[in-house]
């Protein structure tokens, strides 16, 4: 009785290692990878950009206590003339405008693990004129390492 009932813990213990050992731990690279996933204008001129990331060592964003700006956002707009999307800037003669944004580091410590998630950044004035009815964003970020995301361009949005 007592040869059986180790067998079956033998047995049981061996499935479990087989089981474990086949699950694959995610990998990220280590340089941050980003996707557009959604756009929500609200009432007004604000709005929500929602931005997919993977970072393989879990260092994006910074704490609380840091101003650092992480993500870059550059704002285009459709041309009704030329039909083609033009770089808004604001009062500058060569450079189109960047507007910068301090990205928070998630509360839990992931530092050094692969990690994945969404980035939900409000957009305070979303277009230069409510008369403006197609724009594109151009978004991209680093991480606490330096490390550059991949530059993303958003779709063509159409406004209310």
């Amino acid at each position: 009785m007592k040869k059986s009932v180790l067998n079956y813990v033998c047995v049981g213990a061996l499935l479990c290692f087989g089981v474990f050992a086949c699950v694959k731990k995610t990998t990220y690279s280590t340089t941050p990878e980003i996707s557009f996933n959604s756009f929500i204008p609200y009432t007004g001129d604000s709005a929500d950009i929602d931005i997919n990331f993977k970072d393989g060592d879990g260092d994006i964003g910074v704490s609380s206590s840091d101003s650092t700006r992480t993500m870059w956002i550059n704002y285009y707009y459709k041309d009704t003339i030329t039909q083609k999307y033009i770089a808004f800037c604001y009062g500058c003669g060569t450079d189109s405008l960047k507007t910068s944004y301090v990205i928070r580091a998630p509360k839990d410590s992931y530092l050094g693990k692969p990690i994945s998630g969404e980035i939900i950044v409000r957009l305070q004035q979303y277009r230069h004129s409510r008369k403006i009815k197609n724009i594109k964003y151009v978004v991209y970020l680093y991480d606490k390492a330096k490390n550059k995301s991949n530059v993303i361009e958003t779709p063509e949005i159409l406004v209310p």
